[in-house]
């Protein structure tokens, strides 16, 4: 999403001169002026958003009125200033400096007397409250300071039915139209409209294998997951297998050879989803792996165990997160340190999405709350309000933890809540953030697209495009390899592979594999097998011992996905190995003999 605006909070400056009778000046004080707020937003097509604002100022003493107004907007995408009081049109002076502007105004007409109410209307257009990408349109409307002279704050929102459906709105409106003052100071308004939203990624990865000897190496590509749907459109050069681990990452594997560079280009269509998908199997999570200390998660400290006895649940975490540490501009310029959760409590102030991270994590593991890492790419134009900080690509980091009730993992973004004054990322993510890879075993490992860098190399090895158009599904294409003898020999059990791949883009969950002989009643049963793309899978096949006088060829059938292929295996009965052996033994007697009648053997005579 594209933001500009620098916080979240719309700083609201009176600028009163006030007068005694006979006109010497006297300071504004508090509790002097009472001021009520209707702002409304209207949002054209073209996503132009025209704030109109209502104010009335009400003075609390007899003897000072309100002379000027000046309001302060995070913001230089503003223009057609229209003011107006009841004297008449205002002309606006407006100044920028930097990224915001100031709109000052005089008003034409004087009230005096307590309780006297002075009217005027404040319109503007603002190109930063909207923006879209790709096919989502976001919006964000900034909150503001709890001042006591601000007795009432309502907002509404105007949005043209072109936009598509509400995808999420945080917080909902308290009376059903209007938001008011009391949830606009605990944050800005946030909403997206539309279903999902389209990626498409070209990932570089460089490896290498310094050894003098041949190595196995992987790379985490990005994966399913309940909000993101993955499509490799194209990786070069193929690797020999993918396989997806505990965490569910999909890592691709290669052979490299002694002293061998390999420079790796994977170009992917992503869906990214607001509400988890069900056709993303989560398998049979062992959750207490997920509550393990581990370096820069030090859940056995003491100053972390005393924290979380009193964070027992994990809005209670992030709150705490989002609360204590501040984020450090300073550091995004620097080289990257990961500094842990415990040196984030020591230095709060000098924190990146890494320590918000993993401040999270330790605190929600040391509370028994399970909880892991995922690194990836956030999308974002303005990395004050949304900012990156992590290794040479510029990635992200924010967690996960697990809801026992609906059996998912749950993203938020501390982070981010910090950054933005208040948005909440707790109770959604957005459609900003692509997950490239997940670390809930390891703290370190696996290592996401970024990290594979060279140090010769400047150019960037992320590009993250958005895509008008999501990406069809394709119908599943399995290819089913036998790897079974062609003969075998009655009496004796024997061995086999059988290989099922996937040769689709995506990935094809719920596999399921029979492996049977009609012929003799063999049977193997592989159930709900997870595919990755481009993936295959070896299943070992056991072939019984047969009567030794079995003489027949048998059909072994292999049905994946209710397709049917089959493999014929010959059985030579035992018999007619023995006699196949006796004649082997004739044979080479008989030729002996002839050896010895055309070649008589004759002893040496003794001298």
């Amino acid at each position: 999403m594209k933001e500009t605006l620098c916080k979240l909070f719309l700083r609201i400056v009176l600028s009163v001169c006030v007068f005694f009778c006979f006109g010497s000046p006297k300071a504004y004080a508090s509790g002097e002026f009472q001021a009520n707020y209707d702002v409304q937003y209207a949002i054209s097509p073209k996503g132009i958003t025209i704030v109109t604002q209502h104010v009335t100022l009400t003075n609390k003493l007899s003897n000072f009125y309100p002379r000027q107004y000046a309001i302060r907007i995070d913001s230089v995408k503003i223009g057609n200033v229209i003011a107006y009081d009841d004297g008449g049109v205002i002309t606006p002076v407006i100044t920028q400096d930097g990224q915001k502007t100031e709109i000052q105004l005089t008003f034409n007409t004087q009230v005096i007397g307590i309780d006297k109410e002075l009217r005027f209307t404040l319109r503007y257009e603002n190109g930063d409250v909207v923006t879209k990408n790709g096919s989502i349109w976001e919006i964000q409307i900034p909150g503001i300071t709890d001042d006591s002279d601000i007795t009432q704050y309502t907002v509404s929102l105007n949005v043209p039915p072109t936009f598509g459906p509400n995808a999420y709105m945080t917080p909902l409106p308290s009376s059903g139209q209007k938001w008011t003052r009391e949830q606009l100071i605990h944050g800005g308004i946030s909403a997206a409209y539309g279903e999902k939203q389209n990626y498409i990624l070209s990932l570089f990865y460089h490896i290498s294998n310094p050894q003098v000897i041949d190595r196995a190496v992987e790379i985490a590509l990005p994966s399913d997951s309940p909000y993101q749907k993955v499509a490799i459109q194209s990786i070069t050069p193929k690797p020999q297998n993918i396989v997806r681990d505990e965490d569910g990452n999909w890592l691709a594997r290669y052979a490299l050879s002694p002293m061998q560079q390999l420079d790796i280009k994977a170009e992917l269509a992503i869906q990214i989803y607001l509400r988890a998908q069900e056709d993303v199997p989560s398998g049979n999570i062992d959750t207490s792996k997920y509550l393990a200390p581990m370096k820069y998660w030090e859940t056995t400290d003491p100053r972390i165990i005393e924290l979380s006895q009193s964070l027992r649940t994990p809005r209670q975490v992030y709150n705490y997160v989002v609360r204590t540490l501040s984020y450090d501009y300073n550091r995004v310029t620097q080289p990257f340190e990961r500094k842990g959760a415990l040196a984030a409590l020591s230095n709060p102030d000098n924190s990146l999405c890494s320590e918000f991270t993993d401040l999270f994590i330790a605190l929600a593991r040391a509370s028994g709350i399970p909880s892991r890492e995922v690194v990836g790419y956030a999308y974002t134009t303005n990395t004050r309000l949304r900012p990156l900080s992590l290794v040479e690509d510029i990635l992200h980091a924010w967690p996960e933890y697990y809801d026992f009730d609906k059996k998912l993992w749950i993203p938020i973004d501390p982070t981010w809540a910090n950054t933005t004054g208040g948005v909440n990322y707790f109770d959604k993510l957005d459609y900003n953030h692509i997950v490239f890879a997940h670390r809930g075993l390891s703290s370190e490992y696996p290592y996401p697209a970024g990290y594979y860098r060279r140090t010769e190399k400047k150019d960037k090895d992320i590009s993250v495009t958005f895509s008008d158009h999501s990406f069809a599904i394709p119908e599943p294409k399995i290819n089913v390899i036998f790897q079974l003898p062609n003969t075998i020999t009655a009496g004796f059990a024997s061995q086999g592979t059988l290989i099922v791949e996937n040769q689709t883009s995506v990935s094809n969950p719920g596999v399921s594999i029979y492996v049977e002989s009609p012929d003799v009643g063999i049977m193997k049963k592989f159930d709900n097998q997870y595919f990755p793309p481009l993936s295959n899978m070896a299943f070992t096949i056991n072939l019984p011992a047969l009567p030794y006088t079995y003489h027949k060829d048998i059909a072994i059938t292999a049905n994946v996905n209710e397709q049917k292929h089959s493999h014929v295996v010959h059985v030579q009965p035992m018999y007619g190995v023995v006699i196949a052996c006796v004649i082997v033994l004739l044979v080479t007697g008989l030729f002996i003999v002839v050896l010895l009648k055309k070649f008589p053997w004759k002893k040496s005579k003794k001298r």
